[in-house]
């Protein structure tokens, strides 16, 4: 009963409450502009897919480039002053495309460079926050807490956000921005409202490039984590995150339909990812945490053969309906994992060799998302990916030694009872 009362029990406390309330504002903004940015780049190049494939490789180069520093960083100061730098330096960022705009001045260009900038933030937020989580999170909650994030994310970020999204945008793409601007400014408030988190403790002069090495040792030397980062990185980067792009392109290029409807798809993708995260956050954590994990991840991949029969846009709708709750699910066992497993100290750093290599491949594969799909289509595209993608899960999901972390979980269900606990219970 204690478990399926996790996510209630989780805003008792008052820290946590403070930062999803503000993460599930700021995430508000991020749908709207997801939608927003995605149709703002269409409009500015034509319908280029290309192009728009490009965009989103350039906000991916810097976040991969700079997360292993970005890691170090984050293990030398206050996780919570790292976090608030980053929401307010975005919301200086998207404030400024929105004068742009307003003022007749924006290109393709000044879009590039946004992206690239944004990216660079994002290095610092994305291990800035795993690492807070176990500071502030009483370690019996840590999954409820790793569900609550996407959950509040899913449900406003990626469902009422891009639906508002496509409606505001198709209004006016500088007030939808706006509205996201203001979110980082209303996320940087609740941050200031929580209390000062330390800095955390480190080797006395050892160098940043030191503390890099030794999380880069720590990852090497774990098999169930290098394994799945390198595994995991081809999916990502090959269906996943083109599935942003491309599906988008498809319902405006090759099914016509309206630019709400993109709204809609992007919405469809947060009330799935909402359920999903609903359902991870009263799961039990299954015993065999990597195979589980996998399976999960693996489905979702394979959620993309559906793009190679879609002829109407209710099947497209399809893919995010499987792909998006099996994401989160999947990605609330392994953030579990990492905080339950990892020494405290090099979380910052193992969280930022963990986002660095799972998305290495992905601007790469955003650009040949982008060219591939528009010499042999999109339908194609996915019917091929989705089946190579499929192959290293599968080798996780069999190998024994990958599987090793949980043989002393997995164990507890090969045990015989005792007498007593064969005895049926008295009336």
């Amino acid at each position: 009963m204690k478990k399926r009362l996790a996510l209630v029990e989780i805003f008792h406390h008052r820290e946590p409450r403070l930062l999803i309330s503000g993460q599930t504002i700021s995430g508000f903004g991020d749908g709207v502009a997801n939608v927003a940015l995605t149709l703002l780049v269409l409009d500015t190049t034509h319908q280029s897919v290309s192009k728009l494939s490009l965009f989103a490789a350039a906000r991916m180069i810097p976040m991969v480039a700079f997360l292993l520093i970005g890691g170090a960083v984050v293990d030398r100061f206050s996780r919570r002053l790292l976090l608030l730098l980053s929401d307010l330096s975005r919301a200086v960022l998207t404030g400024a495309v929105v004068v742009l705009i307003v003022t007749g001045t924006l290109h393709y260009v000044e879009l590039l460079i946004f992206a690239f900038l944004f990216g660079a933030f994002d290095a610092l937020f994305m291990p800035a926050i795993t690492a807070l989580t176990p500071e502030i999170v009483p370690e019996d909650l840590l999954g409820a807490m790793n569900a609550v994030r996407p959950l509040s994310n899913s449900f406003v970020g990626n469902m009422l956000g891009p639906a508002a999204g496509g409606l505001l945008a198709a209004w006016s793409t500088s007030f939808a921005l706006g509205v996201d601007g203001a979110t980082f400014v209303a996320s940087a408030f609740f941050l200031l409202l929580m209390r000062p988190s330390p800095a955390p403790p480190r080797t006395a002069g050892s160098s940043m490039l030191d503390e890099i090495r030794t999380g880069l040792r720590y990852v090497r030397r774990t098999t169930w984590i290098w394994t799945t980062l390198a595994a995991v990185s081809l999916p990502n980067a090959l269906v996943f995150l083109p599935m942003s792009v491309l599906l988008p392109y498809y319902l405006l290029h090759d099914l016509h339909t309206s630019k709400e409807i993109v709204g809609y798809l992007f919405a469809t993708f947060g009330l799935a990812g909402t359920l999903g995260a609903i359902f991870a956050g009263s799961m039990k954590t299954p015993r065999r945490r990597i195979r589980v994990m996998w399976t999960i991840w693996s489905i979702g991949s394979l959620s993309a053969l559906i793009m190679g029969v879609a002829t109407h846009s209710w099947e497209v709708f399809l893919v995010p309906v499987i792909s998006a709750p099996t994401m989160y699910i999947g990605n609330v066992i392994w953030e579990s994992m990492l905080q339950s497993e990892v020494p405290r100290e090099l979380l910052g750093r193992v969280s930022s060799v963990d986002w660095f290599v799972s998305l290495g491949f992905s601007p790469v594969g955003l650009v040949a998302a982008g060219f591939l799909s528009g010499r042999y289509g999109v339908q194609d595209y996915f019917v091929v990916t989705s089946l190579v993608c499929f192959v290293p899960g599968l080798f996780i999901i069999a190998s024994k030694k990958v599987n090793e972390i949980d043989r002393p979980r997995a164990s507890v269900d090969r045990q015989p009872r005792s007498e007593a606990e064969r005895q049926p219970d008295e009336a």
